[in-house]
């Protein structure tokens, strides 16, 4: 069976930085709070002029760029979020799209990056990336495409301001694209992923203002959920802990991960995280984790990686592939929106 591998990976954060300091004061919280109870040290909010889209345009061109690709190479776009495609538009109204990555081929082609392909727009989970990969991935082996541009942001700050202080420290805006491509190595090996609809209920934004999380449920839900979608992973693909060099979690929080890396057996100095500069980022998070991880130099060619996902569904998986290495890695232009 034809390989199908990563051969670019990229992010883009917002412009403002917000610190834990920041946020004491509003949310009424003693200093260091935040950083115990997540790991987070600062995170990103979109600022004036900046939009989900932008933060996803800028995301794709840095994925293209990297790649070496002709943009009339890439045979589709797929675009995944966990936000309302919205942007405010005053204090009461909202405009709410119909598909946002519609927009994100507009707004590429007006950078100069011409896409003629067909694009498709996913809402979903924290678990949307390993689903629009997997999706992706199938197009790529049967043939019907050769080169899938995926792309996935959040904008969280938009819902932010009245919502429970838990969920407020935790969550930051930001994207993430790659491009996956044939590839004569095996690439990636195996992607698992399971839903139990039993969640359906642990997260929404009521009229489109502010994100409701059931932190109770998610906090019981998300270790076990974190073990369940390693081991569905290692039954799928015969690997074992032991085998792989990184795993990559879904940055939702220390502790959550802590207890996931427990009940699975995960030693600490295997797992990435990125959580305490960039905070939780929803649907994006583990794919801007792993662009993260290639920046910082935590890859290395041939290492055997493990991403793991979780989220509001309830909804959980895990993928295994071979890092290819990338002549770019560690110059990911990713603190802030291109030029």
């Amino acid at each position: 069976m034809q390989g199908v591998s990563f051969l670019s990976l990229a992010y883009s954060t917002p412009s403002r930085v917000v610190t834990n300091e920041e946020l004491d004061g509003s949310l009424g919280l003693g200093r260091g709070v935040i950083q115990r109870l997540t790991g987070i040290e600062r995170r990103r909010y979109l600022a004036p002029g900046e939009s989900l889209q932008s933060l996803a345009v800028d995301a794709c061109r840095d994925a293209v760029t990297r790649s070496g690709l002709d943009p009339s190479e890439i045979d589709s776009l797929i675009f995944y979020t966990d936000s309302p495609p919205v942007l405010p538009e005053g204090a009461i109204h909202r405009r709410v799209y119909y598909d946002i990555s519609t927009h994100i081929q507009y707004l590429l082609g007006e950078k100069g990056i011409p896409l003629a392909c067909e694009c498709v727009c996913i809402g979903g989970s924290c678990v949307s990336f390993l689903l629009s990969a997997q999706m992706a991935m199938g197009l790529i082996r049967s043939g019907l495409k050769k080169h899938v541009l995926l792309v996935g942001a959040a904008c969280n700050s938009l819902f932010l301001e009245d919502t429970d202080k838990n969920v407020a420290m935790t969550f930051g805006d930001g994207a993430a694209a790659s491009i996956l491509g044939p590839s004569a190595d095996e690439g990636i090996i195996g992607i698992f992923c399971m839903t139990d609809g039993r969640g359906y209920l642990a997260g929404c934004y009521p009229e489109y203002r502010t994100l409701f999380i059931n932190r109770k449920r998610v906090a019981e839900f998300a270790p076990l959920a974190f073990q369940a979608a390693l081991n569905g992973l290692l039954a799928r693909t015969g690997l074992r802990i032991e085998d792989f060099d990184v795993v990559i979690p879904h940055q939702a929080g220390i502790k959550i991960i802590e207890r996931g890396m427990e009940l699975a057996g995960v030693p600490r100095d295997k797992v990435y995280l990125c959580l305490q500069e960039v905070g939780n980022t929803g649907a994006p998070a583990v794919q801007m984790a792993l662009a993260k991880a290639e920046e910082d130099g935590r890859l290395r060619a041939g290492d055997l990686v493990a991403l793991v996902a979780f989220g509001t569904g309830w909804n959980y998986g895990a993928a295994a592939f071979r890092y290819r290495g990338s002549p770019e890695a560690g110059k990911i232009p990713g603190g802030g929106p291109s030029d």
